[in-house]
């Protein structure tokens, strides 16, 4: 009752941060400390570096042509920043939380953790789970920000609190990649395995997201 009350009251916020023009200052305020290294057509990247430009254009160009197969009319306009630390991560993302990536659909901004951009991967955050490419966890991301444009702000907030697995499941479908182990995460959904493999090891953000693909899976197919 207390997270969900805690959720409710951060996202009041956020909309009356929007409704008081915050957007382009919180974007500025992100970008600080990173670099652009990529911009067109609504997309603009952020990193640490220069270096990842040529990274940064596949990514975009990879993310484009995913969302034409979700929407061929859909045209995103997000600022996406690449932090270099984990604290620098949590405060632009105004978050104590450690998820690989955290979306503002409401001020068009995706922020993402530390990540590997040789390897196109972000570690998890537990021992547990399998790593993820920065192109799929950018996918689900960018859906978020899809999922805003259609909803609109009073049934995106309704959906993100009373019915969070519609919300996490579209995008994890499409992402096609879970950061919990299928065949874990399938023997304890099936009871096969206990739960509290989920529990003790406090994984049960990533659980839940596993098994809100699971179900949008089975609705869509």
């Amino acid at each position: 009752m207390k997270k969900n009350r805690k959720r409710i009251v951060i996202s009041v916020l956020e909309i009356l941060a929007v409704l008081l023009l915050f957007a382009p200052a919180y974007r500025l305020a992100c970008g600080i400390g990173l670099k652009k290294v990529y911009s067109d057509n609504g997309i603009s990247i952020y990193a640490d570096d220069v270096r990842y430009e040529e990274e940064a254009k596949q990514m975009a160009e990879t993310l484009k042509v995913q969302l034409l197969e979700v929407d061929g009319d859909y045209s995103p306009k997000i600022s996406i920043y690449f932090c270099k630390t984990m604290t620098g991560f949590q405060i632009k993302a105004i978050t104590m939380g450690k998820p690989l990536a955290l979306t503002r659909a409401n001020l068009k901004t995706t922020l993402f953790r530390p990540c590997d951009w040789a390897k196109n991967s972000i570690e998890p955050r537990k021992p547990q789970l399998l790593p993820r490419s920065l192109s799929s966890v950018l996918l689900h991301e960018t859906l978020h920000h899809y999922e805003w444009k259609k909803l609109g702000l009073v049934r995106f907030f309704v959906k993100t609190h009373s019915e969070n697995w519609k919300i996490e499941g579209f995008c994890e479908y499409h992402a096609a990649s879970s950061s919990f182990p299928i065949d874990k995460g399938l023997r304890v959904f099936c009871e096969e395995a206990d739960y509290g493999f989920v529990t003790s090891n406090e994984i049960k953000p990533e659980y839940f997201y596993f098994v809100s693909r699971l179900r949008t899976d089975y609705l869509l197919n």
